[in-house]
């Protein structure tokens, strides 16, 4: 069988997400998407939250402190944009800012129809399959996006494995089949990427990129040299430059890039729960 999924990236700060349920599996949940977008914009629906959750989202605000809030891009989001839908008239049971200047509000009560109207992504995130259900009923009635936990056949897009390495991410996905195997395949990618080493890498790319001359083809013929090796080196062996003769700018732009730290020993990487994509 192969995976008919359409990969796709959400930006989380420009779209509403609204979570049903708050308990061990909308704290599974909620920890995902956080780690993955801290910008996001959360309405949380459920009569109580588990203390897990609680403490997820305490630990956020509490970082969130020290965040000075973006300016506004050039699409007019960043800074007080990134406030989530609120129910006119109706107080909310928690609020909590994001480390990178979302929201997260809770509203302490039972699902109703309605509340999809708020979102453009609806997850149900209950143990209570007669409530998601009626959520999914209701997010399909007034077509929004959904997920539903452990029900792939229910779901528009799945919460796969991601890893994250400064401005890379890369997203795993085994349409539902093995959860466990996409958890080991992200460790794998984890361990073989480190952190610093990748976002430095990406940061010489983009001034690579920007100090190309000439038509479009050429700098795609550039580019293209520049990055033939960079995951053709053996164990023990760094990859060399193939860059055509006169036309390299790894050096150059090396020499007016700010110098990188020296590497730190690679911390542990602590498990994190996958069931997001559903579990197996």
């Amino acid at each position: 069988m192969t995976n008919p999924l359409y990969p796709a990236f959400f930006r989380l700060d420009r779209l509403q997400l609204l979570v049903v349920g708050a308990g061990e599996v909308g704290e599974e949940k909620l920890s995902f998407i956080l780690k993955s977008s801290p910008n996001a914009r959360v309405v949380i629906v459920a009569p109580w939250m588990g203390e897990e959750l609680k403490a997820l989202l305490d630990k956020c605000n509490d970082a969130a402190r020290t965040q000075v809030q973006s300016e506004l891009d050039e699409a007019g989001f960043g800074g007080a944009t990134l406030e989530a839908a609120r129910f006119e008239a109706e107080p909310a049971a928690g609020e909590w800012r994001t480390v990178a200047g979302g929201t997260v509000i809770w509203y302490a009560r039972e699902f109703r129809s309605a509340d999809v109207t708020i979102a453009d992504l609806v997850v149900a995130a209950t143990n209570f399959k007669d409530i998601n259900l009626a959520v999914h009923a209701a997010a399909k009635a007034a077509r929004r996006l959904t997920n539903i936990a452990d029900t792939p056949s229910l779901c528009d897009f799945y919460l796969g494995s991601i890893v994250t390495r400064g401005p890379l991410k890369i997203a795993i996905s085994t349409n539902g089949q093995s959860p466990t195997f996409a958890k080991r395949f992200r460790q794998f990618l984890e361990a073989e990427l480190p952190e610093l080493e990748t976002t430095n890498l990406l940061d010489d790319l983009k001034i690579f990129r920007d100090r190309l001359t000439g038509d479009f083809k050429a700098k795609v013929r550039q580019l293209n040299a520049v990055t033939s090796s960079l995951l053709s080196s053996t164990a023990g062996e760094a990859a060399g430059c193939r860059c055509p003769e006169g036309e390299c700018l790894v050096e150059a732009a090396a020499n007016t890039a700010p110098a990188a730290a020296a590497p730190a020993e690679p911390a542990e990487v602590p498990e994190t729960p996958d069931s997001n994509e559903n579990k197996a």
